[in-house]
Order: C-alpha cells, then structure tokens, then sequence
C-alpha cells in the first residue's frame, strides 16, 4: 500500500521522528564499535574464525546505524536504520536477558539494546516514511 506523499513545500526538512532516529543511531554505534576496540585489544588480534565472526556482526550492525543514520537524514532511506536497529536491539536486549551478558549491568545492558530498537521504531514511523517517499520522488 502506497504512502500518501506530503506537501512539496514541507519535504526538505526532516521530521522530528527522524531527526531523533538518526540521533540514536548515531549514539547506538558506538557502543559496539567500543565492544569490537575492547575485545580486539584483549585478544591482541589473536582470534579464531568463530571469534571473528561474533566481532563482526556487531561491527556490520555499527556500520549499517551510521550509514543508515546518513541516508535517513538525507531523506534517502529510512530502511537501513530499521533494520540495522532492530537487529541490534533484538540481540543486545536478547544476550542481556537470556545469555547473562551484562550480568552486574543490568540497566546499562538494557539501555545498549534499547537505543537501537527505538531508533528503529522511530525511523519506521508512517511521517518518516511519507517523508523519506516525498524526497525520493522526482520533482
């Protein structure tokens, strides 16, 4: 079902929703890209493929909240921050209640996954999206 784009006049600026998506994109990357320097320095770059892989992943989903903070302000996507964040907060707020990963951090473990989550939220918003549609259709 296509979105109803809004007025042409009002199409340059971004919503709020999406100003405060990116914001918290922006904030929900550099909490795993601090997880991917620490376990990097610990291990001394000595790491086994498996162990690669779990750096990995929370480095793409860091890229994918930056880039996808970018596109979405530019009103090029809002796609990228949704997924990214939701893919973020489901396994950071998944680990922390079901594996024990912040086992002495309880409320920092949760607010970790819960960043990314709301930043997928609000990018997800019909306004966000109407807008995003508006600044990707030919004047």
């Amino acid at each position: 079902m296509p979105l109803p784009a809004p007025d042409r006049a009002t199409t340059w600026v971004p919503p709020v929703a999406a100003i405060a998506a990116a914001s918290l994109a922006v904030l929900s990357a550099f909490a795993p890209g601090f997880f991917v320097l620490v376990a990097l320095g610990f291990s001394g770059g000595n790491l086994s493929g498996l162990e690669w892989m779990l750096l990995l992943v929370p480095l793409a989903l860091s890229l994918g909240l930056l880039i996808g903070a970018a596109l979405l302000v530019r009103g090029r996507s809002w796609q990228v921050v949704t997924v990214a964040g939701a893919v973020l907060g489901l396994l950071v707020i998944g680990g922390t209640l079901f594996g024990g990963w912040a086992d002495g951090a309880l409320g920092f473990g949760l607010s970790v996954g819960l960043f990314p989550a709301a930043a997928a939220l609000l990018a997800s918003l019909p306004t966000v999206r109407q807008w995003v549609a508006a600044r990707r259709t030919p004047s």
